[in-house]
């Protein structure tokens, strides 16, 4: 098929870098699109658009790549990358910052910091910006600052007609209403945000870590401390054969947070190379950033967690933990509440702000042919975790999900559907959990 009509970086299967460019953050996603076409402007994005509808060509937009399912991807489809469109603008007068579509978190952390802000975003500095703000955004500021989604001040999208668009809550606010939590590759291609910052220096970095005796009552601690934890903490924890770990971000000094953190320094079989150190935001931010490896084999989901889990909840959890086939194996907590509840429900189509936190399930591994065993206990697992959760979030998608646009967002559902028919009629940004017009 010809590819005339393409602009920017077009790479096709006959191009030596194709094997490479093709893959996935999660090697574990094997798929070969028709072409990738790398954007250097939105006309390029444009193009790309009215190509696949002329040629009736499936299309995908991909940033980062982190997509756990490999949405961003899939055989004989056109995928949009907006890699190349990565610049970031600190505005110091009155303290926002317009960011690319293709920026990664930990380019925009650093410049930033430089200006002296603090950006509200995740923990891993490879991912892009666009497939973190769209769904919500987690990170270990949210329950200080809101979701990233929440500091979303404006995005410039171009639309299924190929338009070039703002919307913000002057202009389209139907559409940003919607971008703010469910706009992931469901209303077109983005390719700019305008963020609020928040001035900040210094924070309290917690990195703690325990061997494996205590995994019940850390999980029991862990609910209970969160009814009442101070905003101003956020916490991402995992629990493994291993052992379990605790990082989290204080925004306060260091004697507060070994306060607020007492009762977990108490728990039996802390490690000697914990800390809890008051640093500048950007350390805190390459500290954290650390923990992530290079691209891996993976499956990976999360849940919404509204109960008190019971004895019985919290035993099974650990059988899981216990039965699981590796070392890489997770059961992970995600601190929500704080800021997030402070903003309304109708605020953004992000729908579980009244979760007290999210339970993970990750598994990972090295060989090709082991992935089956490790998919397999992340559906064991994630069908208990169903009984006593509400909703999955769509950052951390999960094919296996009958009744995903209702699992992801709740009854907000039913006025995307409304808002994708306006501006996607013909339904032209699709995927295996794209939102139906």
């Amino acid at each position: 098929m010809r590819l005339n009509g393409l602009t920017g970086r077009v790479i096709t299967p006959s191009d030596k870098e194709y094997p490479t460019l093709r893959l996935e953050y999660n090697l574990s996603i094997n798929k070969f699109p028709l072409a990738i076409v790398y954007c250097y402007t939105p006309t390029d994005v444009s193009n790309a658009i009215k190509w696949c509808r002329k040629h009736h060509v499936g299309l995908r937009i991909r940033t980062g790549k982190h997509n756990y399912e490999g949405y961003s991807t899939d055989n004989g489809v056109i995928v949009i990358d907006t890699t190349p469109m990565d610049k970031i603008e600190v505005n110091t007068k009155n303290d926002t910052v317009k960011i690319q579509a293709g920026a990664r978190l930990g380019n925009i952390y650093s410049i930033t910091a430089e200006k002296g802000y603090a950006f509200n975003g995740g923990t891993c500095p490879t991912v892009g910006i666009s497939g973190l703000v769209l769904g919500g955004g987690i990170g270990l500021s949210c329950r200080n600052f809101g979701l990233v989604s929440d500091n979303l001040i404006e995005l410039q999208l171009v639309n299924a007609k190929g338009d070039l668009i703002t919307a913000n809550n002057h202009i389209h606010r139907d559409l940003f209403w919607a971008c703010r939590g469910a706009g992931g590759g469901n209303f077109g291609v983005v390719t700019s945000y305008t963020f609020r910052l928040h001035k900040v220096n210094y924070i309290t970095l917690i990195q703690l870590r325990w061997n494996n005796i205590s995994r019940g009552k850390f999980i029991n601690l862990w609910q209970c401390w969160l009814r009442t934890a101070d905003k101003r903490i956020s916490c991402f924890a995992g629990l493994s054969k291993k052992g379990i770990y605790l990082n989290g971000f204080f925004y306060g000094p260091k004697s507060e947070a070994e306060k607020i953190l007492k009762e977990f320094l108490l728990l039996p079989g802390l490690l000697d190379n914990s800390l809890i150190e008051y640093v500048p935001f950007i350390d805190a931010v390459k500290a954290i950033g650390s923990f992530y490896g290079p691209p891996d084999r993976f499956k990976a989901t999360g849940r919404f967690v509204y109960c008190h889990l019971s004895k019985t909840n919290i035993r099974n959890l650990i059988k899981y933990i216990d039965c699981s086939p590796g070392d890489d194996c997770f059961i992970r907590l995600y601190t929500l509440g704080g800021k997030i509840k402070d903003f309304s429900s109708d605020y953004s189509a992000y729908y579980y702000r009244d979760a007290s936190y999210i339970i993970g399930i990750t598994a990972d591994w090295e060989e090709y042919e082991d992935g089956n065993i490790f998919k397999n206990w992340v559906s064991q697992v994630f069908k208990y975790v169903e009984t006593i959760t509400n909703g999955s979030y769509v950052n951390f998608p999960y094919a296996g999900l009958k009744y995903y646009g209702y699992e992801y967002y709740g009854e907000n559902y039913g006025t995307l559907r409304i808002i994708k028919k306006i501006y996607d009629h013909d339904n032209v940004f699709r995927f295996p959990q794209s939102i139906e017009p």
